[in-house]
């Protein structure tokens, strides 16, 4: 019964769901598919759904949310790894406002990271790569490349405090 009630609805919204997702993404393809995958978000939750307007409610924040992802995607895409600079590690920002904290930061980055974890830190947090996508450009899996951004994060937040100390 919810399957159907899932479906029903979603069928109902699709044009205005089609609508909200083109005008957020400008490309009718890209629309069509980011409600496929909504649906099938939302149909690996299909038993939790109790009500008409929860299916709409749900459907609204799983399309808005996939619409939100691939806008995140076409990000990451936008600079491919070869592009990238062999030194990761050394490339500059435009912020003039924190542009003292940015260089503290990048020097605590260069003096006690490996090589290997700035890399994985800037890809994650500059330039926006998904795990799976540092974990195959850099030949490791996605739960190590979570563990090393983690320690790389918790390694420079530590130095940032000691040095304001």
């Amino acid at each position: 019964m919810r399957d159907d009630l899932l479906t029903s609805v979603f069928v109902r919204l699709r044009p205005r769901l089609f609508a909200s997702v083109r005008r957020m993404l400008s490309v009718d393809d890209d629309a069509a598919d980011v409600l496929q995958d909504a649906f099938c978000r939302l149909w690996g939750h299909r038993d939790e759904i109790r009500s008409e307007s929860h299916a709409e409610g749900a459907a609204v924040v799983a399309v808005r949310n996939a619409a939100i992802d691939t806008l995140r995607r076409r990000r990451h895409d936008s600079v491919p790894f070869s592009e990238l600079p062999d030194d990761i590690a050394g490339g500059d920002e435009d912020s003039s406002v924190d542009d003292a904290l940015y260089r503290k930061v990048e020097r605590i980055i260069e003096s006690r990271l490996s090589a290997r974890d700035a890399r994985v830190l800037f890809l994650r947090d500059r330039y926006g790569y998904d795990m799976g996508a540092i974990a195959s450009e850099m030949n490791l899996t996605e739960s190590n490349v979570r563990i090393i951004l983690s320690r790389a994060r918790r390694t420079v937040r530590e130095c940032y405090r000691e040095s304001r100390t």
